[in-house]
């Protein structure tokens, strides 16, 4: 009897993190250009992007370089930039605003 090797399972995401380490202020899922998980170089944003989304290709996270900025100019910029926000933006987990 031959013996097969055992191969592992794939690793799974790590689930994003929760409390005062919390990189952004919003999150949102989206339909991004090539259907890749990734993230467009938007100036007055720092982005960050998971492969997990229920409905898209992958839920960003993401921070405002100036504190004026909110989900409308993220959702004009992403636009702009080739994404197609998914649904509304929500606060982060553990932000209040």
């Amino acid at each position: 009897m031959t013996r097969a090797p055992f191969l592992s399972p794939p690793p799974l995401p790590l689930p994003a993190p929760h409390g005062p380490e919390l990189f952004g202020t919003l999150t949102v899922e989206v339909l991004t250009p090539d259907g890749q998980v990734t993230v467009p170089g938007l100036a007055d944003w720092e982005l960050r992007a998971w492969p997990v989304a229920r409905l898209g290709d992958a839920t960003l996270e993401a921070r405002p370089r100036h504190p004026h900025l909110g989900a409308a100019a993220l959702d004009s910029d992403l636009r702009r930039a080739g994404y197609t926000p998914l649904g509304p933006f929500h606060p982060a987990r553990g932000r209040a605003g």
